[in-house]
Order: structure tokens, then C-alpha cells, then sequence
């Protein structure tokens, strides 16, 4: 019953602000994938994704995923 997604993608498991690259919404709770670009090539980063319902008075989230890491060709 999600409204959608948010994933978050940084360089450091911590996931702190200065080491965040991406931070995107998919508002599409049928979307199956998302592309980040440009990525750096050899660059390892880590991801974690959160489900979201848009209620009335605002977004209510549900927990991070366990995070991964992930090893760009």
C-alpha cells in the first residue's frame, strides 16, 4: 500500500550528508527500477530504500532497507 519509494545513495555506509550523492523519490509505487547517472566507474557506493504513503498531512515512512553495496563497473 505504498504511495512509493525513496532511495537514498551515498559513499560511506553512514550515509552522512556531505557523502550523499543521490537522494531521489519514485512516485510510482509500480516502478520496479531507477537509474542513477553519472556514476564513477570502479566507485564503490551503498544504497538503502524506504517505502512512503502521502497522506493528507504529509508523508508517513516505513523503515531503511538493509544497505548495500554496490561496485560500479
Amino acid at each position: 500500500q505504498a504511495t512509493g519509494y525513496n532511495i537514498k545513495v551515498s559513499t560511506s555506509k553512514d550515509f552522512k550528508t556531505k557523502n550523499l550523492v543521490r537522494n531521489a523519490f519514485v512516485k510510482n509505487n509500480s516502478t520496479f527500477s531507477k537509474t542513477f547517472a553519472p556514476l564513477k566507474s570502479g566507485k564503490t557506493y551503498f544504497v538503502k530504500i524506504r517505502a512512503y504513503k502521502q497522506t493528507k498531512s504529509g508523508k508517513i515512512y516505513g523503515q531503511y532497507s538493509a544497505v548495500k553495496e554496490i561496485k560500479v563497473k
